[in-house]
């Protein structure tokens, strides 16, 4: 981290520790593995799995919303917080 600090960055660390793009990628991912099960649940007229598909959507959503504070980013100096 001190070799990131003297070139201008400062590493936030996520909760998990990968980079935020893998965790973007793979809410985009899961959320194209939810609309897949969407359109079955469609064609089968089944609430079950699109109470399913739907669930899958809405966790890729929030993963690809929140990829920033879920998985490690390097901030260039003067967007972190000051202190």
């Amino acid at each position: 981290m001190a070799s990131q600090n003297n070139e201008g960055y400062v590493l936030h660390k996520g909760y998990v520790n990968v980079s935020d793009t893998v965790i973007y990628v793979l809410g985009f991912v899961i959320m194209a593995v939810g609309t897949l099960i969407g359109i079955v649940a469609i064609r089968m007229t089944s609430q079950s799995v699109m109470a399913a598909g739907l669930g899958l959507l809405w966790v890729g959503i929030l993963l690809v919303w929140f990829s920033g504070v879920i998985g490690n980013k390097i901030i260039p100096e003067g967007y972190g917080r000051q202190k």
